[in-house]
């Protein structure tokens, strides 16, 4: 008696289910509201995607510098120490 009673409101409950996504997805068209939201959404991704590709941009001259800079770091010590075995040390 337990597993029928189980059986039914599993039942019940897939109906339930199936009956909400039948009426919500059967909208004919968004709303005037809906349609603004998403041209925002569509227009703030396409700013924040800008942004990323702006900021990569900066990382990549950075990193540039940095390995420049460490570049000459390594060149000054190479030199330091053909000048520290020409004066014997």
């Amino acid at each position: 008696m337990h597993n029928i009673t189980r059986k039914v409101t599993v039942l019940a409950v897939a109906l339930l289910f199936l009956g909400t996504l039948f009426f919500t997805g059967c909208s004919s068209k968004p709303d005037e509201a809906q349609m603004k939201q998403l041209d925002d959404l569509k227009a703030e991704v396409a700013s924040l995607q800008k942004e990323v590709a702006a900021k990569e941009q900066e990382k990549a001259a950075l990193e540039k510098e940095v390995a420049e800079k460490a570049a000459k770091v390594n060149k000054m010590r190479q030199d330091q120490q053909i000048v520290k075995q020409r004066l014997g040390k």
